[in-house]
């Protein structure tokens, strides 16, 4: 009875572990004991086809606590402990250069596409960002290269092993808006050569007091989300007519990508009402400087 077509499934969350069974030997043996949440993937994926429901497969990378806690070796490591680093939730990283970690998501990528999921959503294609940065030691960042050459290169590597499926890319919000790689690797620009789609999470409430001269960015939805969608448009834009005009190899791998931004649906900073729900979503139609691709829509607690 609305708009809502797709659905987001998480295949591989924050923990590491893949949700369903699968033929994959790394997988089944680095998250042995693992709490497998879809029994049925196939049966699921037809269901929801069947209601034509499209089917989008969310999969983080480099925050992976399986993948770190048996291969430590591909971990980040704490330079005062020797052992795996933790964040500020005590959750375990893998280093963004190390080619093993991209390899073991491209195998679970495939397995999903396999079975019919219609687009794989990565998330967590990123540096960390929180805890006693000084305290880490990268196995393979040499930390003289860029951060952001670091993720440009994964970006390019996962386009090129899964040339036909449809993939995106979770990045923060200020990717919109900053020219650099916020500190983390992540830079729009380079997204637009290689997702499909690009979904910056531009959730008002994680906008620094003072954004715009607001003192509560979450209580201004419209105008954060607004400001950072037409700024996205505006580079993307400029990317399609250089794509256009291109005969790289290297670059424009993708010659007409799509921005479909992750909208806050959750209380943070601001009891969020489905009015203000209603106002991110009129944001992102208002800044489209073409056909908008649409939204997606975050609620930890999916309520």
């Amino acid at each position: 009875k609305t708009e809502l077509n797709a659905i987001v499934i998480d295949i591989k969350d924050y923990s590491g572990e893949v949700s369903y069974p699968t033929e994959i030997e790394s997988v089944e043996k680095y998250g042995k004991g693992r709490d497998i949440k879809i029994l049925r993937p196939n049966a699921m994926i037809k269901k929801l086809h069947d209601e034509g429901i499209y089917v989008i497969a969310r999969q983080t990378v480099f925050q992976d606590p399986i993948l770190a806690k048996a291969r430590p070796d591909l971990a980040l490591t704490s330079s005062s402990t020797g052992k795996q680093w933790l964040d500020n939730k005590k959750v375990m990283w893998l280093d963004p250069a190390g080619k093993e970690i991209w390899d073991y998501n491209i195998l679970i990528a495939k397995d999903a596409l396999a079975r019919g999921f219609d687009e794989i959503n990565f998330d967590y294609i990123r540096f960390a960002s929180d805890g006693n940065m000084d305290d880490i030691r990268y196995p393979f960042w040499d930390g003289k290269t860029l951060k952001r050459y670091v993720i440009r290169d994964f970006m390019k590597y996962i386009r090129k092993a899964l040339p036909d499926a449809k993939i995106s890319a979770d990045l923060f919000g200020l990717t919109t808006l900053s020219y650099g790689d916020t500190g983390i690797g992540q830079n729009i620009d380079d997204a637009y050569n290689y997702f499909d789609a690009i979904a910056p999470m531009v959730y008002p409430s994680h906008y620094n007091k003072g954004f715009n001269g607001y003192q509560n960015p979450a209580q201004y939805p419209y105008e954060v989300v607004y400001q950072s969608m037409l700024e996205a448009n505006e580079r993307l834009k400029h990317y399609i007519i250089n794509a256009e005009n291109s005969t790289s190899t290297e670059y424009y791998l993708v010659k007409n990508p799509k921005l479909r931004p992750w909208l806050q649906d959750f209380d943070l900073g601001a009891t969020y009402t489905a009015d203000m729900v209603r106002a991110q979503i009129n944001a992102v139609y208002a800044a489209a400087t073409g056909t908008p691709a649409g939204w997606m829509m975050w609620d930890p607690s999916n309520i």
